[in-house]
């Protein structure tokens, strides 16, 4: 295959994966949102509309589908197209392998990061109720 035919397909394959899963995404996000204030207040109320139409318009089949199919068929495409451009490109095999070894290379500046950006979350969420409430 030639690169940007390839590239074009290997994009196509990305963009339907994430519609694959926008979906139960949209809806597992409304139905955190729904708990995270009164339902007076928005984000609330919006995350609430959502998730009564959703619970009024998709069947316990449709939710099935929905949770279930459309993940399963994300991850079954998705491992098969890893795998396919895996076996035939070098170059991914040989970029994978540097960015392991410089993980590897540097893993207490990894943690350090990952915990850094963890405690900033938290803070910005306590900071968000402490202003809202």
């Amino acid at each position: 295959m030639d690169r940007p035919a390839s590239s074009t397909k290997l994009f196509a394959v990305a963009f339907t994966e994430w519609l694959l899963i926008l979906p139960p995404a949209l809806l597992l996000a409304a139905a955190a949102l729904r708990l995270l204030q009164p339902r007076q207040y928005e984000p609330a109320r919006t995350s609430w509309a959502i998730f009564e139409w959703a619970g009024t318009h998709i069947s316990r089949t449709g939710a099935a589908l929905l949770f279930v199919g459309l993940p399963m068929v994300a991850v079954v495409a998705g491992c098969a197209v890893l795998l396919a451009v895996w076996r035939g490109n070098e170059a991914l095999r040989q970029d994978v392998q540097a960015m392991v070894a410089n993980v590897r290379r540097h893993l207490a500046i990894a943690i350090l990061g990952s915990g850094t950006l963890l405690a900033g979350a938290i803070l910005a969420a306590v900071l968000a109720h402490l202003i809202t409430d």
